[in-house]
């Protein structure tokens, strides 16, 4: 299988690899994918809110499924080992705005399955730190979402 650019590191000589380049797309997805694969564990309602919450935006609705579906899947293998990494490039390459709407994303997504395990809730919390949205605002969001899937149960 062949990875994406943006799964793939950069090679800086005997084995030092250097975070890859990252495009906006990518940046956005990064922050949501971080925290719904924390526990290693995708599931069902995870994945079909993932997928349907990004085709829905500019500019995954007008990317080619198999290049989506690509991308997703390089992030995914990229954020098992960088994911720190990832999240804080990331960050840099998006406004505040996004970075808001992306930990909104993110914190919608550990919550669509009603259970929001110790790896996810730390995830979120390595995110908070790493975005410039000042963390009370970010902790409002993530308070909002635990709130409204407590009442789906």
């Amino acid at each position: 299988m062949v990875l994406p650019r943006s799964a793939m590191a950069h090679s800086l000589g005997e084995g030092v690899l250097l975070p890859p380049a990252m495009t906006p797309a990518e940046a956005f997805a990064v922050i949501p994918l971080a925290a719904v694969c924390a526990d290693h564990k995708l599931q069902p309602e995870e994945a079909e809110l993932l997928k349907s919450q990004l085709r829905a935006r500019d500019p995954y609705s007008a990317m080619d499924p198999a290049a989506f579906g690509g991308m997703v899947s390089g992030l995914l293998l990229a954020l098992r080992d960088q994911r720190r990494a990832l999240v804080e490039q990331a960050a840099a390459l998006l406004t505040p705005a996004e970075q808001e709407q992306a930990f909104a994303f993110a914190a919608r997504l550990v919550h669509a399955d009603r259970i929001a395990t110790a790896e996810e809730t730390a995830v979120l919390a390595e995110v908070r730190h790493a975005l410039s949205v000042p963390a009370e605002r970010l902790r409002q969001i993530e308070s909002s979402f635990a709130l409204l899937s407590a009442g789906d149960s």
